[in-house]
């Protein structure tokens, strides 16, 4: 695991951007880093949006495999403490701790550094969704670079979807990157909504596979009925 800050360093705050509602009533989201003492909110987050929304999620139909749902909560608390995840809070009008409305799971990948974290996975679902998602580490050629910000996972509640958030997200990966010195990011988006946010953040597309052409050794999709056409990899340079 990779640390690019001290232990006693609080949760730097990136952003605080204000959307109106629906009503005209203006809100106030504050994106910053996740704080540890949120990290089980962060991963529930996660379970609770992401695994039903996320098109190749939604197509496995992970939710209800015990298997997955283990290997992906490891997965995320491993990125988790690595310190830079963020999250878009707003306050609870109830009181209480302010509300993730929306959130990404990042993690620092380094050349020639592979965690090898499919080794530990018992789920042969997160195996081929893993597999896809690494071929990120095309980027160390592209940017030649040495190390990146990649992400395994992006969710926004529904309850504050249509303000944006996931584009405000991905912006904030730029002071990240130019904080702890990582100088690009590159990650796979899923869907033609995250695509498009991503291009709204200034990522570029540098590959693109359809979901009818993921198949395994004997030509059978991995994600049949997807409802999503394609994968791309994006990535943006920072440095």
């Amino acid at each position: 695991m990779l640390r690019v800050k001290s232990l006693c360093q609080p949760p730097k705050i990136w952003q605080v951007i204000e959307k109106k509602n629906k009503d005209g009533k203006l809100m106030k989201f504050t994106i910053q880093e996740i704080p540890e003492d949120r990290y089980e909110d962060a991963i529930q987050h996660m379970c609770t949006y992401f695994l039903v929304d996320e098109p190749t999620c939604q197509c496995l139909n992970v939710k209800n495999d015990p298997l997955f749902i283990q290997d992906i909560t490891t997965l995320w608390r491993l990125l988790l403490a690595e310190d830079i995840s963020v999250a878009a809070f707003i306050d609870n009008p109830n009181g209480g701790k302010p509300i993730i409305a929306g959130m990404n799971v990042l993690g620092i990948e380094v050349k020639n550094q592979k965690k090898n974290l499919s080794d530990q996975f018992k789920s042969e679902k997160i195996k081929i969704t893993y597999n896809l998602l690494s071929i990120t580490s095309m980027i160390y050629e592209r940017y030649d670079i040495d190390k990146y910000i990649n992400a395994v996972g992006l969710s926004v509640d529904p309850n504050y979807r249509g303000y944006g958030l996931s584009k405000e997200l991905l912006k904030v990966r730029d002071f990240i990157g130019f904080t702890y010195g990582v100088p690009a990011t590159a990650t796979a988006f899923t869907s033609i909504i995250s695509q498009k946010s991503a291009a709204g953040a200034g990522f570029e597309e540098f590959f693109t596979k359809n979901f009818a052409d993921v198949v395994d050794k004997d030509g059978k999709e991995y994600y049949p009925n997807i409802n999503s056409k394609a994968f791309k990899i994006m990535g943006k340079r920072f440095i």
